[in-house]
């Protein structure tokens, strides 16, 4: 007797390695010969833009440009001094099983940069840089679902599994643009002392063939003036996209993750009247989309003719992937590295996040610049400790966690500041099971002679609950003929009779 299993084949993009690697980024820099000696740094901020990503064997290499910008105040006073330094930054992570033709999404960010001085005309930079990926490679996925021929003398357990497959993993480059308002006061602002921008994903919908993705951007700006004034101001701008991606069928969704690749922010001329900052924000969309199915295949099967052995494997799929956003709002002090003085910008980075269970933990480093009433400039700085817990079920993991903060306010408090920020969590909530699958058969003749001897007819106790599909294929009967010789009584003691 010939017993053939007919097989279905899905194409799907596995994520074959996901992981993170982190990195000091260190340089010097001279002050420039038309700027003063520096007495003291009060603040450095960073934004990082990607250049290039490149997928080898057993590796993830990125490169960016960390644009750095170190706010001193000069000897002898004066106004604030803005010095921009441009490091280099490429980072390798190791990636077991990568290949050239994987495809990786990648999400690097800034959690510390600290400036020092060596002495008046030399700056120390120091940068640590985190990098997560997560590499993407075509698999076929091969499953018995029935045979090739129908034989009614051979007894099959259907079961499905649902499986959230990655169908597509894509990117697409956007510009965002807009025009922002100067300060009130600052209409004679000459140049941008520095910048700070941050992309939020807020909202992600598949419809028919495309992820459509919203959010917003948020910059704060530090204005400098040829009369030594500062001026601050914060802008957010929002934004919508579509990205056709390679899925199909109604049950479909999309994570997005975004990285900038450009920023440039221009000021108006002096002599324009009610001027405004032009803003060029380039940003790369990188979109993993998943189709969600249910997938059939065969979890036992016997004969009644023959001695059929199932060979079985455990077959691994990602069942379902939630979106999980959550905010949460931190509170701490400041403590104040000079004078007190009138609160001018606020700014905050993210440290490292670990994801235990239902729990993520991070810390946020806030860094804050003071005007005092003589126009001098001093620091605040705190640390504060931020947890978020989810509801996820058991046995779900939560990947690729993103930590951003979304709203930083502070206010006098003593000899220090009370500092609130509001954190945006987003991460994915991954459920993966594991099912037992028949991939092959065979018969077993022998075994089939040992079970011809076997009496037409046993009487056998069964319990309350008892598996009737592995009762009827121990005694080589059907449940259907079970059934039949015992009415609706399926338990206690009954009759199995051997099919014929």
């Amino acid at each position: 007797m010939d017993t053939a299993l007919k097989k279905d084949i899905y194409e799907h993009l596995a994520p074959i390695w996901s992981g993170s690697f982190s990195r000091d980024f260190t340089a010097e820099s001279i002050v420039p010969d038309a700027m003063p000696d520096a007495a003291a740094v009060i603040d450095a901020d960073g934004v990082i833009t990607l250049r290039g990503k490149d997928t080898q064997t057993g590796a993830v290499v990125l490169s960016a440009s960390l644009s750095v910008y170190v706010l001193y105040t000069p000897e002898g006073g004066g106004r604030l001094q803005s010095l921009a330094v441009t490091i280099p930054v490429e980072m390798r992570g190791d990636a077991p099983g990568a290949e050239s033709d994987c495809r990786t999404v990648a999400r690097m960010r800034l959690r510390a940069l600290d400036a020092r001085l060596v002495n008046s005309r030399k700056l120390s930079l120091r940068a640590d840089i985190d990098c997560e990926a997560t590499v993407y490679q075509r698999r076929s996925l091969t499953l018995a679902s029935g045979l090739e021929n129908e034989n009614s003398a051979v007894h099959i357990l259907p079961r499905t599994v649902a499986m959230a497959a990655a169908a597509d993993v894509r990117e697409k480059t956007f510009i965002i643009t807009d025009e922002y308002p100067l300060p009130a006061g600052c209409q004679r602002a000459e140049s941008i002392l520095s910048q700070r921008v941050e992309a939020a994903v807020e909202d992600v919908k598949y419809v028919t063939g495309k992820v459509v993705f919203r959010g917003r951007v948020r910059a704060c700006l530090l204005y400098g003036g040829e009369d030594g004034q500062t001026w601050a101001e914060r802008y957010e701008t929002e934004y919508s996209q579509i990205m056709e991606v390679d899925a199909d069928g109604e049950e479909a969704s999309g994570a997005v993750t975004l990285m900038f690749t450009g920023v440039y922010f221009d000021l108006p001329e002096q002599q324009q009247e009610d001027g405004r900052v032009k803003a060029e924000l380039h940003l790369v969309a990188q979109t993993v989309c998943r189709e969600q199915r249910q997938v059939p295949y065969i979890a036992d099967l016997y004969s009644n003719r023959t001695a059929l052995i199932g060979q079985t494997e455990d077959v691994s799929v990602v069942s379902s992937v939630q979106s999980v956003l959550m905010r949460q709002t931190v509170t701490g002090s400041a403590e104040l590295l000079g004078g007190t003085g009138e609160v001018l910008t606020a700014s905050a980075s993210v440290g490292n996040v670990t994801a235990e269970g239902q729990t993520i933990k991070t810390w946020v480093n806030v860094h804050i610049i003071l005007r005092a009433e003589d126009g001098g400039f001093s620091a605040a700085r705190c640390r504060l400790n931020a947890e978020f817990t989810t509801d996820i079920a058991p046995g779900t993991e939560l990947r690729n966690v993103c930590v951003t903060p979304a709203d930083i306010y502070c206010a006098p408090a003593g000899s220090g500041l009370d500092v609130r920020v509001t954190l945006q969590m987003e991460a994915a909530a991954v459920t993966e099971v594991t099912v037992a699958a028949v991939a092959d058969v065979t018969e077993d003749e022998q075994a089939w002679q040992a079970a011809a001897a076997a009496p037409s007819v046993s009487l056998v106790r069964i319990g309350p609950g008892e598996d009737m599909w592995a009762v009827a294929k121990k005694y080589r009967s059907t449940v259907e003929a079970i059934r039949a010789a015992n009415g609706e009584r399926m338990t206690g003691l009954l009759l199995i009779p051997k099919a014929r």
